[in-house]
């Protein structure tokens, strides 16, 4: 698939989705906005920050992955283990069959993606990774655009980094409507400039470091199923 159609998927996507009122409106957020959230993060920040384990995500790893893909050489190695790094799977042996087929889809695809040097923006890697890989996965195309564009900057997002995202916002702006996970290229959009607005008014502190914050603290706030009481015998 070229570019130019990728870009077409994209349009056609956008088209069939249910309309958000809150798509209109690219998150930007006002300086007292930014500042106010920066002031609930600060106190909590080096909790959650310390909760993050580079046992189950090696940094080390995770510098290599973003050199191999930005690179974007025929061959690319790291799919494997960078897949396996995202998911929290690192030392295991075994994974669920259907993300060891993802892992092979994303290793046979590789090549064709390379070909395909019109492909030089973020947006438009997006575009081409969502049109060929299944529609469940939007996450793993979202972190091989991030692994490719991280320069950018571009930042990796996940159901738990958006989740502290818009609670944050929904905080300082209660009219603030999102979805419960991420589903389009604007929601990375979103990201990127809430980590960016955020980021001036935390001093000391770099985009990896609120980029983690924000994973662990989504996560604390992410609300629990009520267990189902036990029956009786």
């Amino acid at each position: 698939m070229s570019c130019s159609n990728a870009r077409s998927y994209t349009a056609e996507l956008l088209s069939k989705q249910i309309v958000r009122a809150y798509w209109d409106i690219v998150v930007k957020l006002t300086n007292a906005e930014a500042i106010a959230i920066a002031g609930t993060i600060t106190p909590k920040f080096t909790h959650h920050l310390a909760e993050y384990s580079f046992t189950k995500y090696p940094a080390a790893d995770y510098a290599r992955y973003k050199s191999v893909y930005a690179s974007k050489s025929a061959s690319n190695v790291e799919v494997h283990a960078s897949l396996f790094w995202k998911w929290g799977h690192v030392g295991k042996a075994k994974i669920p069959e259907a993300q060891l087929q993802l892992i092979h889809k994303v290793e046979n695809l590789w090549p064709e993606y390379v070909q395909a040097k019109k492909c030089i923006g973020a947006k438009e890697t997006f575009a081409w990774w969502r049109s060929k890989l299944p529609k469940t996965a939007y996450i793993t195309a979202a972190y091989i655009t991030h692994l490719i564009h991280h320069a950018d900057p571009l930042p990796i997002i996940d159901q738990h980094n958006f989740r502290a995202m818009n609670s944050l916002i929904r905080a300082v702006r209660p009219t603030h409507v999102a979805t419960s996970v991420p589903r389009t290229w604007q929601d990375i959009e979103d990201m990127q400039s809430f980590i960016s607005g955020i980021l001036v008014h935390l001093p000391g502190k770099s985009a990896e470091e609120l980029d983690r914050f924000l994973m662990m603290y989504g996560r604390s706030i992410k609300l629990k199923k009520p267990k189902k009481p036990r029956k009786l015998p």
